[in-house]
Formats: C-alpha cells, sequence, structure tokens
C-alpha cells in the first residue's frame, strides 16, 4: 500500500511551526510515502514565497499545492516557474508561471500525479475545472495510476461534483480553501478518496486562521485592516489516505485533526536558524546554477591567519555551505605571526584575480596583522562580509551594498518568523562595526521602519531599564549570560548574539551559551533564538547569500 498524506492549508509562520513540529511523528507512525501540502497562505498568511516554502520542504514536505492566494507576494512568480515541487492552478489562461500538474515519485518508487484545480463559483475568474482536469489525466494517461487532486474551491457543491465526476478516475479529490475541516471523508464506490475540506494548519483561536482581533475591527468598521496569521490554540489538520499503487483505487482514508500543544512548561516561541538558513541556501543553488549555466562559477576566496580552533570551525561551516550550493572555495592559509603587509598583498592579488568573486577575511587576525588595514585592501564589490568602509557607508546612507552577514540573517530570521517590526521599538545591546552599528541601521532603515536605541557598555546603571523597553531586544554584548529575565519585557522577541563555552557544573564537558541566561529568559519572553543553533547557521547562510550577490553583480559589470 502506498500512504499519502495531505496537509490542510498551512497559515503563516505558526502553521509552519505546527508542521515542523508534528511531521516526523506523522511520516514515523503512518509509514508515510508522499507528503503533499497546500501551502498557499505559508507567507504571512497570504501568498507563497521562497523562504516560506523552503521551509516546509526543510520539514520533509515533498509537493506543494496553491490557490487564489498564491500570487500575493509578488516575488513568488520567479519562483513557480523554477521550482519543481510546486503546483499552482491549472485552470489559468496559458502563460501563468508554473505548472498546473505535476508527477512526482513517491518514496518508494510509485508515479503519483499531482494536480491542482481552481473552482468557479464565488471566485476569482478560472477556466472550466472539470474540463482541465480531463485534459491532465489525458497528459498522465499511462505515466501514473496514483492521482491527488487539490481543488480549492469556494462552494461545496462544485467540490462534491468534482469528486463525483472523478470516482473511479483518480487516488483522492480533496478541497481546500475554506479553512474549516468538513467530516464528510469517504471513499467513493469506485475507489476515490473523497474529502470536502481539508480544513487549515495553523492558530484556531482565530478567524479561519487570521488573527480575530483584527478580523472583528474590520467587520464592524469596514475599514481595511492588515491581518497576521494567529498563533493561539494552534493545530494540524489533514487526510491520510492509503492506495493501492497497482490500482491506483484508495482504500481508506482518515481525517486529521491533531492539537498542536508545547513540549515544554514555557510559552516562548523558539526561532531556530536552521530552517531559514536552508530555505537561503536552497534559494542560492538555484541562483549559483544559473550563474554556472551562463560559464560563471561562484568562487568565494576565505584568507585566514593562523590555526585558531574557533576559527577553523567557523572556516569549515561557511566551506560546507558553499559546497552544499555548487560555490567554490579557494582557502587562502596564511601562517600565524603573518604581518600587515602580507595579509593586505594577498588580499590584493584576490581582488585583482577575475576568477574570484568574493573574499573573506576569518576575523580577528592575530597580531601583527592589522584587520583594518586588510579590510581596506578588500575591492569593495567582493567583501562580502560586507566590512569596508564603502559598504559600511552605504548601509549607513541606505543605498545598495553588502551588509554584514550577522545583521543580515538576523533581519531574515526576523521577516522569516513573521515577527512584528514596523513602528516597534528595538534595542540592541552592542555597537560593534560586525553586528550592532550595522543592525542598528538596518532595523531602523525603510520597509523595516523600527525605532532603535544602541546600548553599550558605557550606556551606564540604565541600561537595563532601557531594555526592558524593547519589543525587540539584540544581545550582542560579548558577555555570557548577561542579559536575564529582568531585562526583557514580557512577550518581547529575544535575539541572541552571543556564542560561549562555559564549564558545565553536571559533568566535565563544556556547554555553549550566548548572552542571554536562557532559562530565565524563557520565562518573559515570547520568542527568543536558541544558543547554538539561532544566529549562528544564518551568519552562515548568509556569506553564501553574499557570495552569489557578488557573482551576479560582476557578471553584470561585465555585459554593461
Amino acid at each position: 500500500m502506498l500512504n499519502i498524506l495531505f496537509i490542510a492549508d498551512v497559515i503563516g509562520a505558526p502553521g509552519r511551526d505546527v508542521v515542523q513540529a508534528l511531521l516526523p511523528e506523522l511520516k514515523r507512525r503512518h509509514a508515510l510515502d508522499l507528503v503533499v501540502c497546500n501551502g498557499e497562505n505559508a507567507a504571512g498568511g497570504f501568498g507563497l514565497t521562497r523562504d516560506s516554502a523552503g521551509g516546509l520542504f526543510a520539514a520533509g514536505i515533498d509537493v506543494l499545492t496553491g490557490g487564489n492566494h498564491i500570487w500575493d507576494r509578488k516575488e513568488s512568480l520567479g519562483y513557480l516557474r523554477e521550482e519543481p515541487r510546486l503546483v499552482r492552478p491549472a485552470n489559468l489562461p496559458p502563460g501563468t508561471p508554473g505548472e498546473g500538474w505535476r508527477i512526482v515519485r513517491a518514496a518508494d518508487g510509485t508515479a503519483v500525479g499531482i494536480i491542482n484545480l481552481l473552482g468557479r463559483v464565488f471566485m476569482k475568474e478560472a477556466d472550466d475545472p472539470f474540463r482541465t482536469v480531463e485534459a491532465a489525466l489525458e497528459a498522465m494517461r499511462g505515466k501514473a495510476r496514483v492521482v491527488v487532486v487539490d481543488i480549492h474551491a469556494e462552494t461545496t457543491a462544485e467540490k462534491i461534483a468534482l469528486g463525483w465526476y472523478l470516482d473511479g478516475r483518480v487516488s483522492l479529490v480533496v478541497g481546500t480553501h475554506t479553512h474549516v475541516q468538513t467530516a464528510d471523508e469517504r471513499v467513493l464506490p469506485r475507489g476515490t478518496a473523497f474529502i470536502c475540506d481539508a480544513g487549515m494548519t495553523g492558530g484556531f483561536e482565530s478567524v479561519i486562521g487570521m488573527d480575530r482581533e483584527a478580523a472583528l475591527r474590520r467587520f464592524l468598521t469596514s475599514m481595511p485592516e492588515r491581518l497576521t496569521p494567529a498563533s493561539g490554540d494552534l493545530r494540524f489538520n489533514g487526510v491520510v489516505v492509503r492506495v493501492d499503487p497497482a490500482t491506483g483505487r484508495a482504500e481508506s482514508i482518515e481525517r486529521l485533526h491533531i492539537p498542536c500543544t508545547p513540549k515544554t512548561a514555557t510559552t516562548v516561541r523558539l526561532l531556530p536558524g536552521d530552517e531559514p538558513a536552508a530555505a537561503v541556501r536552497a534559494a542560492a543553488r538555484v541562483r549559483v546554477a544559473e550563474l554556472r549555466g551562463t560559464g560563471v562559477v561562484p568562487t568565494l576566496a576565505l584568507v585566514s591567519v593562523g590555526e585558531d580552533a574557533a576559527s577553523q570551525l567557523y572556516l569549515r561551516r561557511k566551506v560546507e555551505a558553499c559546497a552544499e550550493v555548487g560555490i567554490e572555495v579557494k582557502r587562502v592559509a596564511l601562517t600565524a605571526g603573518a604581518d600587515t603587509g602580507t595579509v593586505v598583498e594577498r588580499v590584493r592579488a584576490l581582488g585583482a584575480s577575475r576568477d574570484v568573486h568574493g573574499i573573506l577575511i576569518q576575523l580577528p587576525l592575530p597580531a601583527p596583522a592589522d584587520a583594518q588595514a586588510a579590510i581596506a585592501a578588500l575591492p569593495p564589490e567582493k567583501d562580502v562580509d560586507g566590512f569596508h568602509p564603502v559598504n559600511a557607508g552605504r548601509l549607513a546612507a541606505g543605498v545598495p551594498g553588502f551588509v554584514p552577514c550577522t545583521p543580515r540573517g538576523i533581519l531574515h530570521l526576523l521577516r522569516y518568523y513573521e515577527i512584528p517590526l514596523a513602528g516597534r521599538h528595538a534595542v540592541v545591546l552592542g555597537r560593534s562595526a560586525i553586528v550592532g552599528r550595522p543592525l542598528a541601521s538596518l532595523l531602523s532603515g525603510k520597509g523595516t521602519d523600527m525605532t532603535v536605541t544602541v546600548g553599550h557598555s558605557a550606556s551606564g546603571p540604565g541600561l537595563r531599564e532601557l531594555a526592558r523597553q524593547a519589543d525587540l531586544l539584540v544581545a550582542a554584548i560579548g558577555r555570557p549570560e548577561f542579559v536575564t529575565a529582568d531585562w526583557i519585557k514580557p512577550g518581547a522577541t529575544v535575539v541572541d548574539v552571543g556564542i560561549h563555552s562555559l564549564p558545565s557544573p553536571r559533568n566535565d564537558r563544556r556547554k555553549l551559551v550566548g548572552d542571554v541566561e536562557a532559562a530565565s529568559a524563557s520565562k518573559v519572553a515570547g520568542a527568543l533564538t536558541p544558543v547554538p543553533g539561532g544566529v549562528g547557521p544564518m551568519t552562515v547562510a548568509m556569506v553564501v547569500a553574499n557570495t552569489v550577490l557578488a557573482a551576479e553583480g560582476q557578471l553584470a559589470s561585465t555585459r554593461v
């Protein structure tokens, strides 16, 4: 038997969190061979982006289907053209980006056809789904016996009618769009499993997945109101279907409605960096392939001095991330004691090479080498760390340039998890040129629109009270477990940039901690990045992203 899970409409980051939390156990319990998911609302409750899709794929989903909201994010257009695991509604005019049906392989190798359709009743104009599905089935004839149809439609009647129309010709007809799960799951007489609506995956303390207070204001005032995904009472909706792969007939359909309860006693929401970092690397992999198709092999030069253990670990992670996406790495390892002139000479030689697109100097540089002189020797267009004075000035002025990897990664992580930023107050603890100051520029910049305060070692005894005013508190102060619960405004989002190795009180091993005392902070904060596994993966991912940008920029300059 072939076991297929269909996950109902995933609503924003809360829905993605539910999938990530429950899917591994569901795969084990049901011995799943294929996971299909409707992802049209996965990005902020409206639309699908490369990042939100990448997170769902990383969680274990094999195919994403769409609906009428899949184009609500303009960046989805290019992604739909290039991502083979996405299926958009088929009954749309020729030239619409993406494909309306695809054949994929289940874990056991079985060919499975996936068809996505839009209903026509009370929906935006679309071609006849009944005639469109005939064309799709004809195209799949002889190629796939098992076929799953996602009918994204408003009315019960249209979905039921399609179920009867396709009975015996497809394995599953599953309705989506209304976000309200129906209890009419059954196997129709000729072997097609059917459910009128699979429901939604996300917050049920809501109005069909969206914040109920905002929805109520919209209904009561008839005024525009920005809707955001709800995060209360998280639940998973979907169906598991058992199909005979030899005939394509469904043997059973089981409706799933599973509460997603926290695994710990605290209510803090963890913001791990692994998932958004994987999405960044997946996007980079596509762009690297495009560059290689033009004959350009993106290449990053890593310059290091000495054998510092921590630096070597960071370098290995960068090498591994680059290798994963197809970026070539040129290691330039200078012996301990190399002076400034030696480092500058090697950096300038790399800067002059047309085969090197990005250069990263692993900091800190041991004496007698001068890090600032080495950074100043970088061509700004190859400065993938974003530390060159030209790039720092561009960031401060709000014009395009390379942004330091850790600040860029932090902002990407916050947006990935849909943390509200505009109009909120951010306090950044730390004023380094690597994290604190560039992050303050990013957060206060146009499009992010936060009010930002930078606190530091000279801020005096009022620093704690300043921190307690923050909706977003970023700890980049370089002191282990310095920020405790009494520094944090209840419900605030806390980003921990620090990482320190301390003796473990339980054994002879050492433990990694951040600038935030996680145990106490978790009792107060609304969201918290873990250490390790929070900001770190994002920093490495942004090295990859900046290297791709550098290669693309240099390719464009040669074409002018």
